[in-house]
């Protein structure tokens, strides 16, 4: 018997490109109208923070800003090696109009934030483009994304990682569409672009440069593309290169290096026995942390990108950008572990997870969309690679944290090395590797159970952008409002004439604290930290130290001539002028 079919009439086909229509413009409206709430909640939790707070990184990149929109210079704390001044030119404006530098750190603040928040536009195209999320599963993973605290918290700080997030993702979505169409030759550049982008902005970029080359060698030997479309995907990339030392140049010496620890130290890695242990913990705490702040989901991705590159299933595209982010986060923590164990005549770190935090939003993403997309059987197989680096590194952490107390020695701890984990932890004093592995375990067993359920997807992405936001909050409250008070001083330069024209030095008994936030509040001019007691002939304005009941320290402008301006007992700062 035949079965006839009725054709779809022209009113239903006109109705249904209506309501796509209408679906395409809402998600455009929840995106901008997302980022905008982005930018301000950042900008809610950096209000504390009136000055730089990771030192001396972040005022390195003030200072180099600074030196750029042409004011003075600065130090810099960076090596000649892997300087970069992406950064710094992005927040130049902030320094251009004579603006006193707490106005000017706020207008930095704002900056970060813009770009910050754009994690969750270009997360959302990625779940949709290369993991093929529906689109109301895609937008409430990217706003999952774009409020993860590895990546918020970063954007509090004048520093790099608060712009990387968004750039990686962005990077990954231009492989992945120039995979997709291979001859299209503005997705190879916008690749190369992004790629010279990473190189200019950090250390990293040289490393995921490396990888981009690597991948490039790649399609080129298995004939995925031409030798014309990889010169054109290179040719930004090199010329980013090149702009970034012509800029460097420019500045010239207004930016002065203090130090470089990229030498001995850094060389002997290897040779090493006890930086060889250094190396490994490094890598291997950080491979544990990924897991920990991903509930596991980062795992999975790792998992189900190694299947894949061996028994794929899915499009090349997919599985070669997968691979590319594989690669890329590997060699990041291999080559931060290389650098902290080359660091010489400091505490090895307990934990130090800055340079891999970038790829958490990517590997959240990613970790869902297997989550979603993959049968349970598969699911549990890919578990075991989350589940061993939960429980065994969470044990290896604790016993290493053990032998090195019983031995009377410590390992550095602090909120730079992970302030989400540090926060969903309560870890407020030490790292509990216990309890991370922990709450890794039973996140992956709750996202493992629930997720069996589809229409269960947002309500569950809905429910971890709230614990994101009150992770956040907890995270103000403990770590940045404590730094953004100690790192604000009660001293006004202004309020006491101090300003534009004074010739200002400090005393060589200066409290951190204090050189640190007077160093930016002297805008005008790079402030000295004098190594003797006597002010220079040049000195209008001497900045010292106040500490009455030691005479050793307690700078006395009277003995040189100058007359006291204002002591702040608190704050340990007397200023003086001279006579």
């Amino acid at each position: 018997m035949a079965t006839s079919v009725m054709p779809i009439s022209h009113g239903e086909t006109t109705a249904t490109k209506r309501d796509n229509g209408r679906t395409r413009w809402v998600i455009v409206a929840v995106l901008i109208l997302g980022w905008l709430a982005g930018v301000l909640w950042r900008l809610w939790l950096g209000h504390p923070v009136t000055h730089p707070i990771a030192h001396s990184d972040e005022d390195s990149y003030m200072n180099a800003a600074r030196a750029i929109a042409g004011g003075p210079g600065g130090f810099s704390s960076e090596t000649p090696l892997f300087r970069r001044i992406g950064y710094p030119l992005l927040v130049s404006p902030a320094f251009m109009f004579g603006l006193d530098f707490a106005t000017s750190y706020k207008i930095v603040h704002v900056i970060n934030a813009m770009v910050s928040a754009l994690t969750l536009p270009v997360a959302y195209l990625l779940a949709r483009r290369m993991f093929g999320l529906k689109t109301w599963v895609a937008l409430a993973a990217a706003f999952v994304a774009a409020t993860m605290p590895a990546g918020v918290f970063w954007s509090l700080v004048g520093m790099t990682d608060s712009i990387m997030a968004p750039i990686l993702l962005g990077w990954f979505l231009a492989i992945h569409w120039w995979l997709s169409e291979p001859e299209r030759k503005g997705a190879a550049i916008t690749a190369g672009v992004l790629t010279g982008v990473l190189y200019m902005v950090h250390i990293r970029g040289t490393i995921l440069a490396l990888v981009y080359f690597a991948f490039l060698a790649f399609l080129l030997f298995r004939r995925r593309t031409t030798w014309s479309m990889a010169a054109l995907a290179a040719a930004p990339l090199v010329l980013m290169a090149v702009l970034n030392q012509i800029l460097i140049m420019v500045v010239g010496t207004k930016v002065h290096l203090r130090g470089d620890i990229v030498g001995g130290g850094t060389l002997s890695v290897f040779t090493s026995g006890q930086r060889l242990q250094v190396f490994a913990a490094s890598f291997g705490t950080n491979i544990w942390y990924m897991c920990v702040v991903t509930a596991g989901l980062a795992g999975l991705a790792w998992a189900a990108s190694a299947v894949e590159m061996f028994r794929p299933v899915r499009d090349a595209a997919y599985r070669w950008t997968a691979g590319v982010a594989l690669f890329s986060m590997i060699g990041t923590a291999l080559g931060a572990a290389v650098i902290l164990a080359g660091l010489v005549n400091t505490t090895a770190d307990a934990l130090y997870s800055r340079y891999v935090q970038v790829f958490v939003p990517f590997y959240i993403l990613f970790g869902f969309a297997v989550l979603v997309d993959s049968k349970l059987r598969s699911l549990l197989k890919y578990a075991i690679v989350p589940v061993l680096i939960l429980a065994v590194g969470g044990a290896v952490i604790a016993y290493r944290l053990n032998y090195t107390a019983e031995r009377g020695h410590h390992l550095s701890y602090g909120p730079f090395g992970g302030p989400d984990i540090m926060t969903i932890t309560a870890g407020w004093g030490s790292l509990r590797p216990y309890v991370g592995a922990l709450i890794g375990l039973v996140g992956l067993a709750v996202l493992l159970a629930v997720t069996r359920l589809r229409k269960l997807a947002i309500p569950v992405l809905a429910l971890i952008v709230v614990a994101n936001g009150v992770t956040m909050s907890v995270m103000r409250n403990h770590v940045i409002e404590p730094l953004g008070k100690r790192f604000t001083l009660s001293v006004d330069l202004g309020k006491i004439g101090v300003g534009p024209g004074d010739k200002v030095y400090f005393g060589r008994h200066m409290t951190n604290n204090a050189y640190y936030v007077l160093y930016h509040d002297v805008y005008w001019s790079e402030v000295k930290l004098l190594s003797q007691d006597e002010p220079p002939a040049d000195a209008d304005v001497m900045i010292g130290r106040y500490y009455p009941s030691r005479a050793d320290l307690n700078f006395d402008g009277t003995k040189y001539g100058f007359k006291l301006l204002r002591a702040y007992r608190t704050d340990q700062v007397s200023i003086w002028r001279r006579q």
